[in-house]
């Protein structure tokens, strides 16, 4: 597996998520398996380029925010999946819902000891 398949499973997965779509739905709009849209999410495996036009046809994004991909290589992988499945859900949130969910942090970590 490389970096470049991971960086596109986890592009799939940001879109995926902010479009509020389950690995089901996507897979029904692609027309494969929930498995392979699991697999292409993971890094497991490549899509060909049909399929990833049709994934990119299924999510409304332009195919080329695929190819956008970040030349360094995150050195936390499993960190860099969770932040973009977060980044991805608080971009469907309002600001007035983020702000909460903010503040709502900053009273948790206080009470653990921690800075935010």
């Amino acid at each position: 597996m490389s970096s470049i398949e991971k960086q596109i499973g986890a592009k799939i997965t940001e879109i995926r998520l902010t479009k509020r779509l389950t690995q089901a739905q996507l897979a029904e709009k692609v027309n494969v398996s929930v498995e392979t849209i699991s697999r292409l999410e993971r890094g497991v495996s490549i899509p060909s380029l049909k399929t990833l036009e049709n994934i990119a046809q299924s999510l409304n994004t332009p195919l080329k925010t695929f190819f956008e991909l970040d030349a360094r290589s995150p050195k936390n992988k499993a960190f860099e999946r969770e932040l973009s499945k977060l980044t991805a859900f608080l971009r469907t949130l309002s600001i007035k819902e983020i702000s909460m969910i903010h503040e709502i942090l900053n009273i948790v970590f206080k009470r653990l000891g921690k800075r935010t």
